[in-house]
């Protein structure tokens, strides 16, 4: 017997004067099926989800877990492959006290009369002397810092300065610098006071 289909009997009894009769009456009922899953179905996806979801989760977990003990093994190989070396300690030696050397007062500086030189003479060291002087010079212009943008040039006793200076009483300073060096004849001051 189908379970869609259910089977159902009347008894019927009529009693009449002179006459008694019954009528049975079978009826067969087929229900229709209903639409959509059923109970069951529906208890079977959720019960294959739940195991999807826990089987999901346990991979998940497990990877994570797997990467972790991985990257600590790195670590571990990584650190007995480079032991850690102490640190190198390099002393330096103790500094001394600088020492001071004083010079003696500045005494006058000895007069110097020059013989005027012969005519041979003055022709052969022209080109020593402008040198000389030039070197003289520069060292001068050395000493002080306003005046490193300073150049001269010496030719025939007579210097040519050129450059930058800071101010109108530094290009002066550096003329007189040059004037004072003994040889000298003239100064042509092309110093430019950037003031």
């Amino acid at each position: 017997m189908d379970p869609n289909q259910t089977t159902e009997q009347k008894h019927v009894v009529v009693d009449s004067p002179g006459q008694r009769r019954e009528i049975v009456t079978e009826r067969t009922l087929r229900e229709s099926e209903k639409a959509g899953p059923s109970t069951g179905t529906i208890a079977i996806i959720a019960v294959l989800a739940v195991m999807a979801i826990g089987v999901i989760v346990y991979l998940v977990s497990n990877r994570n877990a797997n990467e972790s003990a991985n990257r600590n093994a790195n670590v571990d190989v990584a650190s007995q492959s480079n032991p850690q070396q102490p640190p190198v300690i390099v002393q330096q030696p103790a500094q001394q006290a600088p020492v001071i050397i004083q010079q003696p007062a500045p005494q006058q500086a000895p007069v110097i009369i020059q013989q005027p030189a012969q005519a041979s003479q003055r022709e052969n060291t022209t080109a020593n002397d402008d040198v000389n002087m030039q070197e003289i010079a520069t060292k001068r212009l050395a000493e002080n810092v306003d005046m490193a943008g300073v150049v001269i040039t010496v030719i025939n006793a007579r210097a040519v300065l050129t450059g930058t200076v800071n101010s109108e009483a530094t290009k002066a300073k550096a003329e007189q610098m040059v004037k004072a060096v003994r040889g000298v004849k003239s100064v042509d001051n092309k110093l430019v006071a950037s003031s």
